[in-house]
């Protein structure tokens, strides 16, 4: 499916499991700046966030998903990751879920049908270090507790960040 390449709407999961958190590790092409984002995707049209978090999941991980409450909202405008990348503008929907399925696994790294993805487990105490991006996810999970077994927003949280310098 073709999306507007200025304007994205995107569902992100926020998984936890025994003090670490899922990710995927990327390189931006335009800056060579390595970073990490949540799994998910874009929602397409006629597609609630949660139904396409559940697609994303079993596109690029093949696992099952169960998707809870809605904890982060953030709105984005970047120049983009690619070379030929114009400005990017997204809104992302970051939603706490749970894996229905294990992660395959092989020689203790997780398979992704997808040979661009690098999906890692990263342990909590590591991501002060780590670049994760929107750099408001960090700050919430930073803030959030994460040792509950599930991450109670005490008000809703919406952050903007504009990166392009205009």
């Amino acid at each position: 499916m073709r999306h507007d390449s200025q304007r994205e709407l995107i569902a992100r999961a926020i998984i936890l499991d025994a003090g670490r958190l899922l990710a995927n590790h990327s390189i931006n092409q335009k800056t060579g700046t390595a970073y990490y984002a949540l799994p998910g995707g874009h929602v397409d049209p006629g597609e609630s966030c949660p139904q396409a978090l559940a697609r994303e999941f079993r596109e690029e991980l093949q696992a099952e998903l169960c998707v809870h409450d809605l904890c982060l909202v953030t709105e984005s405008i970047y120049p983009g990751r690619k070379r030929k990348d114009t400005r990017r503008h997204e809104l992302v929907l970051y939603f706490q879920a749970s894996l229905l399925t294990p992660l395959q696994q092989r020689r203790g790294r997780i398979i992704s049908p997808e040979t661009d993805k690098d999906f890692q487990w990263i342990t909590i105490t590591d991501l002060p270090a780590m670049l994760l991006l929107p750099r408001a996810l960090k700050k919430y999970l930073l803030t959030a507790n994460l040792d509950s077994p599930a991450i109670q927003p005490l008000t809703p949280h919406y952050a903007f960040e504009d990166s392009t310098g205009s």
